[in-house]
């Protein structure tokens, strides 16, 4: 009985060792979908929003086609999107009365990259409301896309001021009560925590790249060829320095691109990403660079760094809200790191001394190989194909 345990036990663990390493791939998308914005400037008797809608979100969501074949000009009538939007923002009033929403402008921003659609609306409160205290109802794009966020800030007076963090809104929670009066430099840190967690979790290619890495974190380098169990310690040790290293490369680059102190061009970046899942693939299917998996992980952390920070880069944020943001979002980000570790690690231990570790390692790269390579030829070639954004 303890043979036929150990034969089905074996299988199993390396199931959902496959399952956990490939998950990314079985996902929607390589990142998490762009998130809408709504900036808000409070006034003595109205509310003026700025809202930015991403196009490749969009078109999922809108009622007609949206662009062209080509997807550069305009299908959709500006009138089409006010109401659109319009019908997706609804102030209400602490007492319970609507407030009014009218689209003054249209802009659609196609020739950047990604495209985006800018409204700008003006909220006016019932008769006898105060305009800085109310509900605020959000969930364009949501409405149709469940894993779409939007991002609601607060300016100080003018529409040129830096914002104020209020909210993340997503399926399932389209509702942000804004108090003026209230909120703080910290407000807004548990939905970037959260954001935070959203990012690292749908983002298929960050998961692919830190999981193949630490594949064969258990084993030992011998002539070329991974061979047997390296032992518990070297498996503990080997966790801490890629999970350490990727988390210092990126954790840099975050804090250093959320501050609008280093950016590169979003493709150049995606491409980046791409070429650290091939690496690590190839690195898991033979011994490329043993026990430097450290370094490797550091130096791709500082793109993937990057590519976090663009959340971040949107909100504009400042000073003490910006440090503030930085570490709720990382913190996020490592939050869901850390789970993944828990469930790899023991399961690294569970195989190591059989030959199902083999097994799963050379499937898991020749997956994430195909996926990095997929990746690469959609980022440089721009064309759009669905599920691999």
């Amino acid at each position: 009985m303890a043979a036929v345990s150990e034969r089905m036990r074996m299988p199993f663990a390396a199931f959902l060792l496959a399952c956990a390493l490939c998950l990314a791939g079985a996902q929607a998308g390589a990142h998490p979908s762009p998130s809408s914005q709504v900036f808000l400037t409070v006034g003595a008797d109205r509310i003026l929003a700025e809202v930015t809608l991403p196009v490749d979100e969009l078109k999922l969501a809108f009622p007609v086609p949206l662009l062209d074949t080509s997807g550069r000009w305009p299908m959709a009538s500006d009138a089409r999107v006010a109401a659109y939007v319009a019908a997706h923002l609804r102030p209400v009033a602490p007492d319970g009365r609507a407030w009014t929403v009218t689209v003054t402008r249209v802009r659609w921003e196609l020739e950047r990259r990604p495209a985006d659609i800018v409204t700008d609306v003006v909220l006016r409160p019932p008769p006898g409301a105060p305009a800085g205290t109310l509900d605020l109802a959000f969930d364009a794009i949501s409405h149709q896309v469940p894993n779409h966020a939007t991002l609601i800030a607060l300016r100080d007076g003018t529409p040129d001021s830096n914002p104020r963090m209020l909210a993340a809104l997503h399926y399932g929670q389209h509702v942000v009560a804004i108090r003026v009066a209230t909120p703080h430099w910290w407000t807004g840190s548990g939905d970037l925590f959260r954001l935070g967690m959203r990012h690292i979790a749908q983002g298929a290619d960050h998961l692919l790249f830190l999981l193949t890495l630490l594949l064969p974190a258990a084993l030992r380098a011998d002539n070329g060829r991974w061979t047997g169990y390296a032992g518990t310690r070297q498996l503990v040790r080997s966790l801490l320095t890629v999970v350490t290293a990727f988390t210092l490369g990126h954790s840099l680059t975050l804090a250093l691109g959320a501050a609008g102190l280093v950016a590169l061009p979003s493709q150049m970046v995606e491409v980046a990403i791409a070429l650290s899942i091939l690496v690590s693939a190839a690195h898991a299917w033979r011994p490329i660079f043993p026990r430097r998996e450290g370094w490797i992980a550091g130096a791709f952390g500082l793109v993937h760094g990057l590519a976090f920070a663009a959340a971040l880069r949107e909100l504009h944020l400042e000073g003490a809200r910006l440090a503030a943001g930085i570490l709720s979002f990382n913190l996020g980000i490592e939050a869901v790191q850390a789970l993944l570790v828990l469930l790899v690690a023991p399961l690294l231990v569970l195989l190591a001394r059989t030959r199902y570790l083999a097994r799963t390692r050379q499937a898991t790269s020749i997956v994430a190989t195909v996926l990095a390579l997929a990746w690469m030829w959609v980022r440089i070639t721009g064309v759009v194909v669905p599920g691999l954004a």
